[in-house]
């Protein structure tokens, strides 16, 4: 069979890619899933935007870091606020600014000609469009060489209303646009497409429209949430082949699986509540507490030992973030954090 023509079809369901460290972002590692890359894998062939959906903390935001390191593109990201307006995605003007320096040209003696450069700012899509005219608005530091493509994030669209995602519609549509001080359009059939990665927590629904011009890739834990956890646990902690620092694992698996566990029972604890339950971010959290705490711990089983009391102390207030007041409730977050610490405490040192 001859294998697709696509960057992303390669990919192999379970294969770690490391992700540097960058001035936005931390340092991270993506484990690949099958629905990842088939999704990836049409959303590049056809052109569409790639609409991740799910609760916070299944590696929405990342899948989009993921895909421009395979694609070897420039990752530009915006996330959304519920003040959001729809043009910043294409640009920003500060007006205030103008207004204040043609105030203050106006006053002296010798009139000053404004530089109306300077008050505008490409956003996301100019530079994923137009990036040869995008630099003439940027700062030096930004303005670099024309990457071999581009990547848009617009993180958790459902954050605004329904004006952003139908804003979208034409743009997506033409993939084109026009914005004042530049007198060419802003893309056009000839420029090369960027791949726009889109995520939502579905805290509002989205336009059927819109929906209807996305690739839409639903993540979700598998059924064995711990095991889900463990999986992803061991991409950071794990020991990986032909990564320097690496050879070994970074942390026991014990820790690894008694911390999904306890995530586990707190996301049941707040779920019959109807509150936000903690999930991957909040694992990964933990995680990386426990091995910064004891990473300089030479003896590997005394290592582990005190990774697992102190998880047991810690967990409370890393992974429930709702107080209760029925005493009672597993979810009560000051009882349950004073009886995981009194049993941490009796544990044999």
């Amino acid at each position: 069979m001859t294998p697709p023509k696509s960057p992303f079809a390669g990919l192999k369901a379970g294969t770690i890619t490391k992700l540097d460290e960058t001035a936005e972002y931390v340092q991270s590692w993506h484990q690949w899933s099958q629905p990842e890359i088939d999704a990836l894998t049409l959303a590049y062939a056809a052109g569409r935007p790639l609409l991740v959906r799910g609760e916070p903390g299944t590696g929405k935001t990342q899948l989009a870091r993921a895909a421009a390191h395979v694609l070897d593109w420039k990752l530009h990201a915006e996330t959304i606020h519920p003040r959001f307006e729809p043009h910043e995605l294409r640009f920003r003007f500060d007006a205030v600014k103008r207004l204040a320096d043609a105030q203050a040209a106006g006053s002296g003696k010798t009139k000053r000609v404004l530089v109306e450069r300077r008050y505008w700012r490409p956003g996301v899509l100019w530079k994923a469009y137009g990036w040869s005219s995008a630099t003439r608005f940027l700062p030096s530091v930004e303005a670099i060489a024309e990457p071999k493509g581009h990547v848009v994030l617009i993180d958790e669209i459902d954050k605004a209303d329904s004006d952003l995602p139908n804003s979208l519609l034409e743009v997506l549509a033409q993939r084109s646009f026009h914005v004042e001080p530049v007198l060419e359009p802003i893309g056009g059939p000839t420029v090369q497409r960027p791949l726009i990665v889109i995520t939502t927590n579905e805290e509002r629904d989205l336009p059927a429209a819109f929906l209807r011009r996305c690739i839409v890739l639903s993540l979700a834990a598998d059924d064995h949430y711990a095991g889900w956890l463990v999986a992803r646990g061991k991409a950071h902690f794990g020991a990986l082949e032909n990564v320097a620092g690496r050879e070994q694992s970074l942390m026991d698996e014990d820790v690894l699986w008694q911390a999904a566990e306890q995530l586990v029972k707190d996301r049941d604890a707040v779920a019959s509540l109807n509150l936000a339950k903690p999930g991957l971010a909040e694992y990964l959290d933990l995680l990386y507490a426990l091995h910064a705490l004891f990473k300089d711990e030479a003896d590997a089983e005394q290592c582990t030992a005190a990774q697992l009391k102190w998880l047991a102390r810690l967990s409370a207030y890393g992974y429930l973030k709702h107080a209760v007041e029925d005493p009672k409730n597993a979810a009560h977050q000051p009882t349950q954090a004073t009886e995981r610490s009194k049993a941490a405490e009796q544990e044999p040192r």
